[in-house]
């Protein structure tokens, strides 16, 4: 019976979760479609003059704008650009998932059909955060194949090349990886907040308040020249606990891998008490 429940659960999140996918999903294949295919109209160019544009402008600009320490006219240093804008799209829809993994009941009220079932909480909520990763992995999938099949599109374009670097597609499904590690680390911090908050509408709001922060922290450690002075703007952004260039050689710093997944483990864990023990009528 148990079982039976969750599948269903399962099932009904994934219908209440379609068309905001849809939505997502056509959003981020059109912004790779239109990111990914003017490369060519910048490889084609001097790239001298691409890094002189780029330089010009002034180090916060570049910081917020997610293009520090990247070269432009390389397709390693561009597509890590398209990435810093994908991450924070893929960022806010793993707190809306979270979300609504953890309060949808609430807001639908529909709590007292559904927990009168013959199954724990913690199964519950651990079926409607599968349904939620199903999304997530879709997501990142999407992202994965448009920006693959707009590398095939480009052909030799000049500086597709990896060079002595890596080879363009190891750049796409790098950053990719990137992505996932990301959305688990935002989901963890969604579904913390909304099983701690009593009131849906405020966990949203401090989910949502965690990818601002993060966002403004990544720029903080970017305007530095010498990062290892604003290292504690790294720690509070999940953006850079892996940097452009971390990805692009396919590597990362031990200690911010670690705590990437110790904020995701943490969180959940949080959310899974919270939620065993919250109040279920919303205040």
């Amino acid at each position: 019976m148990g079982i039976r429940v969750m599948l269903a659960v399962i099932a009904r999140e994934l219908k209440a979760n379609a068309k905001a996918f849809l939505v997502w999903a056509v959003a981020i294949a059109l912004f790779n479609v239109a990111g990914v295919m003017k490369f060519e109209g910048i490889a084609s160019g001097d790239p001298e003059a691409v890094r002189k544009l780029t330089d010009a402008f002034p180090k916060v600009a570049l910081a917020v704008m997610g293009i520090s320490d990247l070269d432009m006219s390389t397709f390693a240093g561009y597509y890590a650009v398209l990435e810093f804008y994908a991450g924070i799209m893929a960022a806010v829809y793993a707190v809306a998932l979270a979300r609504n993994a953890v309060s949808r009941e609430m807001v639908d009220g529909t709590y007292e059909f559904l927990f009168v079932r013959p199954v724990t909480r913690t199964r519950i909520l651990t079926a409607k955060l599968v349904a939620a990763l199903v999304c997530a992995v879709a997501f990142v999938a999407v992202n994965l194949v448009s920006s693959l099949l707009c590398l095939g599109l480009l052909g030799d374009v000049p500086g597709l090349s990896g060079g002595s670097g890596p080879a363009p597609a190891a750049v796409v499904w790098r950053f990719n990886v990137w992505l996932m590690a990301l959305m688990l680390v935002f989901g963890a911090i969604g579904a913390c907040a909304s099983a701690v908050c009593p009131s849906p509408d405020r966990g949203a709001a401090i989910g949502n308040a965690s990818v601002v922060v993060a966002y403004g922290m990544g720029v903080v450690y970017d305007m530095f020249s010498d990062h290892d002075a604003a290292v504690a703007a790294r720690v509070l952004s999940p953006f850079r606990y892996a940097t452009p260039a971390d990805v692009i050689a396919g590597s990362g710093p031990v200690p911010f891998v670690a705590l990437a997944a110790g904020l995701a483990v943490a969180g959940f864990a949080v959310a899974y008490v919270a939620f065993d023990r919250r109040d279920l009528v919303p205040r």
